[in-house]
């Protein structure tokens, strides 16, 4: 090697061999394993240095403690058992490596293995995230679950189409009105059919939150869980928390709400964890419907479907049923509204007018 006397550095090019085309083969061998030292090369991040080798379950932990201050605690403690399952799929393969057809390969296991659609979703709305996270900290060049094919059942259908929320029918309401019984439970039920309560908001609500004429009802809290623990917290967004009115109908059961259960949480257990969990509520409320009869029996989320579906129905605007809602967006809101064939055919006959 000879040296360069201006500068003091050494050049690539050897005295022993002048012709241009070895110079060229020497300087291209430089360039690879310049591309190869750079390729493989440790990058740093706020949380240590990262390699190239690093996996998608590896990446996924570092993804999920980042991810720690953007959500909830209760949804938060709910993402370990998707990534628990991201990592058993797919978690040893390397994140650079990982193509849209490895997604699909994923997807497809999953459905045999049993695994509902809305778990696989979730999985797959997960690894979006963490590649996205891995993109963005330059370790993919892109993300392969952008390319994934869409979710689908065994028998073809697609899972977003099967699998969705349901309202009970004016018929049902009227008859869950009419029978359910003049307790805890029973008016919980109806006035979550009246004011579109989630169930999780219902269960922290204090006699104080209900006004005393049963016109209305403040939500400023929900109930999480918290690795399986139920306690206060924050509502889901910032837009749930409002005061819902109460129709006329419903008010007398407001009322008798109020008054009808403890004294500091109305949803409340003795002992130094007082919060009612969401599961002990769910099994009571399918009991409850079951007794009504003739009612199919939806989740108590249906409830709020149920009472945005019958705004809708009675001409009310998608803003303002967002507002009472709590929803942050409209687009939200049309995901609850499920158009009866009565309604249908009402539309219709505005035609014969």
């Amino acid at each position: 090697m000879k040296v360069n006397e201006r500068k003091g550095r050494k050049s690539v090019w050897s005295t022993e061999t002048p012709d241009l085309e070895n110079r060229q083969e020497t300087g291209m061998q430089w360039i690879r394993r310049g591309v190869e030292l750079l390729r493989n090369w440790p990058r740093p991040m706020a949380h240590g240095r990262v390699s190239r080798r690093m996996t998608v379950g590896e990446w996924g932990e570092i993804w999920y403690a980042d991810h720690r201050t953007q959500v909830q605690a209760s949804t938060y403690a709910s993402y370990k058992n998707t990534l628990r399952i991201i990592k058993q799929q797919i978690g040893d393969r390397r994140l650079c490596e990982v193509l849209p057809i490895h997604i699909n390969q994923v997807q497809d296991a999953m459905i045999r293995d049993g695994y509902g659609i809305s778990q696989i979703q979730k999985c797959r709305i997960m690894l979006n995230q963490i590649f996205t996270f891995a993109e963005e900290n330059g370790l993919v060049k892109n993300n392969p679950v952008r390319k994934t094919k869409a979710v689908r059942d065994r028998d073809g259908a697609l899972g977003t189409m099967r699998y969705f929320k349901d309202a009970f029918t004016e018929e049902e309401v009227d008859r869950l009105f009419r029978l359910l019984p003049r307790d805890l439970l029973g008016n919980s039920i109806r006035v979550m059919l009246c004011t579109g309560l989630r169930v999780q908001e219902l269960l922290a609500l204090s006699p104080e939150d209900i006004a005393a004429d049963g016109t209305s009802i403040q939500v400023n809290k929900a109930i999480k869980t918290v690795d399986g623990i139920p306690e206060l917290g924050a509502p889901k967004s910032r837009r749930s928390i409002r005061r819902i009115p109460v129709p006329q109908q419903a008010q007398i059961w407001a009322k008798e709400l109020r008054s009808s259960g403890g004294e500091t949480i109305i949803w409340s257990l003795p002992g130094r964890n007082s919060c009612y969990s969401v599961g002990c509520f769910r099994r009571r409320y399918y009991t409850a419907i079951q007794r009504v009869g003739e009612v199919r029996e939806l989740s108590p989320h249906c409830c709020r479907h149920t009472y945005i579906t019958r705004l809708q129905a009675r001409g009310v605007s998608l803003e303002l049923i967002a507002r009472l809602a709590g929803h942050a967006s409209i687009v939200t809101t049309e995901g609850y509204t499920h158009t009866s064939d009565e309604t249908l055919t009402q539309a219709v006959e505005t035609l014969n007018s």
